[in-house]
């Protein structure tokens, strides 16, 4: 008996009716479509390395509860694990499960996307901020991270010839980006909501033109202005990472339908408009040093690149961000 055979035994899903198969789309983790004499499933297989860490568990049981707040209390289209018997997260065999009953949805991503996705997208995440939820044991968090050793990560790169090149040719942009992150981050701090945290077109399922937001794992607390540009950057721009000003003001105007914009730290915001990117990318260089199977590396590989393009462009195109937001205080 396999591992997904024992938690649909577990947790009394019901028995095989065929082979599950894996689904496409998740980057930390496994996601498999299951169907039963009882029903059909998403399972997902929580990546180790993200488990491992000491207060992974504790995060996510976090995360799932925020999801199921914002959905029965303030009417957020959130796609929420399955509970069974109280439990939200299952162990089997030394690895983490998540159960969640079949979605029929799908993402979009540019040239897809339209004004009216961005509309909705900023409909939902004005919404989330608004709401101002609490969750009991969460906190903000009002310590500023440390900088990411950008050198160290260089020099333990020089076997991935293309990669090191690459990160080579960008590193002093990152020591600067990632400075000017880490000192102005405090500031943002005095002003945070729980959201989701990472709302890419990737985690964002649609049906009938409706939104539901999937993956909350990453949800806490966050400044909603930082979070409001993470999410322009993900949703505004085309296949070469330009802003479209439809899709921008579409998102804007759903979005001030719910929250004010008005804030004295827009400067600051902008400085740290790209923590995330910086993140993800220190992940995933990570990821390519230490992993050893071949389409583990080759898919961190392909995030290095993507990330690196998305840091530049936002880099860039910043000052056309600010203007177009300066409209609107």
């Amino acid at each position: 008996m396999n591992n997904l055979e024992k938690v649909c035994r577990i947790c009394e899903l019901g028995d095989f009716e065929q082979e599950p198969k894996i689904v496409t789309g998740g980057l930390l983790h496994k996601m498999y479509c299951v169907e039963t004499n009882q029903g059909k499933y998403a399972i997902k297989v929580l990546n180790s390395n993200v488990m491992n860490k000491p207060d992974a568990l504790e995060k996510l049981e976090q995360a799932e509860r925020i999801a199921y707040r914002l959905k029965n209390e303030n009417d957020i289209s959130a796609i929420c694990v399955k509970s069974v018997a109280g439990k939200m997260i299952f162990e089997v065999d030394h690895a983490y499960y998540e159960i969640f009953e079949w979605f029929d949805g799908k993402s979009v991503f540019y040239p897809d996307i339209t004004a009216a996705h961005c509309a909705k997208v900023g409909e939902q995440l004005g919404k989330i901020h608004a709401s101002n939820i609490c969750v009991e044991g969460l906190y903000p968090e009002n310590t500023v991270r440390c900088k990411y050793e950008w050198k160290y990560l260089l020099s333990a790169l020089k076997k991935d010839v293309e990669v090191y090149s690459l990160f080579q040719e960008n590193v002093l942009q990152l020591e600067q980006w990632d400075c000017d992150v880490v000192e102005n981050a405090a500031k943002l701090k005095c002003n945070q909501v729980i959201s989701h945290r990472d709302l890419d077109p990737k985690n964002i399922m649609w049906k009938n033109d409706v939104p539901y937001i999937i993956d909350w794992e990453a949800a806490g607390y966050i400044n909603p202005y930082e979070e409001l540009i993470q999410v322009l950057n993900y949703w505004i721009v085309d296949e070469n990472q330009n802003y479209n000003k439809e899709k921008f003001d579409a998102l804007m105007n759903a979005y001030l339908s719910w929250i004010d914009v008005k804030y004295e730290y827009w400067n600051e915001i902008f400085l740290c408009g790209c923590d995330a990117m910086l993140g993800w990318l220190a992940y995933n260089i990570q990821v390519l040093i230490e992993a050893q199977n071949p389409i583990v590396k080759n898919a961190a590989r392909e995030q290095i690149t993507k990330t690196l393009f998305e840091l530049k462009m936002y880099d860039k195109q910043q000052m056309i961000l600010k203007n177009w937001i300066l409209q609107y205080l």
